[in-house]
């Protein structure tokens, strides 16, 4: 593990300060492509968190579901 550790801090290492040139161009488009897909995996974390989180309090508590996990519960249907 330790050796497999090593290897990988090494690559990384020469990866970030010794850079290849790779004569291409990206265009604005895969740009705004890159950062859409940031922002809807940050959502969709965001959202998979509160659902389960809703589901784990009501376990815990063992009582109704508040106004917001009934609204979320609906979409789910």
């Amino acid at each position: 593990m330790s050796k497999l550790l090593l290897v990988l801090t090494t690559y990384v290492f020469f990866g970030l300060f010794f850079p290849n040139m790779a004569f291409a161009y990206v265009d604005p488009g895969s740009g705004s492509v890159i950062v859409t897909t940031i922002l809807g995996l940050i959502a969709a974390v965001g959202y998979t968190f509160r659902k389960y989180f809703y589901k784990i309090k009501r376990m815990i508590t063992g009582g109704k579901a508040e106004q917001g996990e009934k609204a979320e519960q609906q979409e789910d249907e």
